[in-house]
């Protein structure tokens, strides 16, 4: 609690000296809804418990920013692949969604300033798969990689992997879950995920060393600097007062997957 009221003071304090006037902020604050698109699941960072409440460390942040601008929270949940459209087209107010920060995403949105760093990794059947093969190995016509569609493990598999038979899923679970049932032979998956479902599946094992060095950041519509710096502030005031350090611990060591 201490932890926590510390946080909101140091944000509150950052946030005053960033007031914006004829921003999403305000528009937000005179809606009383901060609307935040997001796909179906990505744990630990944000998905569903047997409920149907959201949870996962983006959504405990999104509580305290809604908090913050003294606003209701909403997810608007849409596929991945077409989860930039809908930002353009005013579904929702942001994306807060382990959007990876690229150049080609950045030619239609602008990115916050970084909030994690991962990468991507591959992700194999330990009862099938005892010594996982090399990367030249694994470009094969006869190897099977799941990956969800639109993302950057879809990018990195066919960047890397150009002749396996790529096998693209809606979501990281149904990827993942291909390669638990014997259906893929790996999948391609950020490092996060890549650790959580590899709880959920004890025959899931994770193999080592990143494909790729990658940040996640958030998404919103073009043209808007003063949104984007009250985004950032608030993602520094986050890191500065020690209270992403904690969400981490809680949800990528703690937390234990529903099965």
């Amino acid at each position: 609690m201490v932890r926590r009221t510390t946080f909101l003071v140091v944000v509150v304090s950052i946030l005053l000296v960033s007031l914006t006037f004829g921003s999403l902020i305000d528009e937000i604050k005179e809606r009383g809804v901060l609307r935040v698109g997001q796909d179906a699941g990505y744990m630990p960072l944000y998905g569903t418990d047997m409920y149907g409440n959201r949870i996962g460390l983006e959504v405990d942040v999104l509580k305290i920013m809604a908090t913050l601008l003294g606003v209701r929270l909403e997810f608007v949940v849409v596929n991945w692949d077409g989860i930039i459209p809908a930002l353009l087209s005013e579904k929702f107010d942001i994306i807060w969604s382990g959007m990876t920060i690229t150049d080609e995403r950045a030619k239609k949105v602008d990115f916050s300033e970084p909030y994690l760093k991962i990468g991507q990794v591959l992700v194999y059947n330990n009862r099938k798969i005892s010594s996982v093969p090399s990367l030249e190995e694994l470009n094969n016509p006869s190897v099977r990689i799941a990956v969800q569609l639109g993302t950057t493990g879809d990018e990195a598999a066919r960047r890397l992997f150009p002749r396996a038979k790529i096998l693209t899923f809606d979501s990281m679970d149904e990827a993942a879950f291909q390669v638990a049932s014997g259906r893929a032979d790996f999948t391609v998956v950020d490092s996060i995920y890549a650790q959580y479902v590899a709880k959920k599946y004890d025959r899931l094992s994770v193999a080592d060393g990143f494909l790729t060095s990658e940040e996640l950041g958030v998404a919103i519509r073009k043209n808007d600097p003063e949104t984007l710096n009250w985004i950032n502030n608030f993602i520094e005031g986050l890191k500065s007062s020690g209270f992403m350090e904690l969400l981490e611990e809680k949800w990528f060591v703690e937390y234990e997957p529903e099965l």
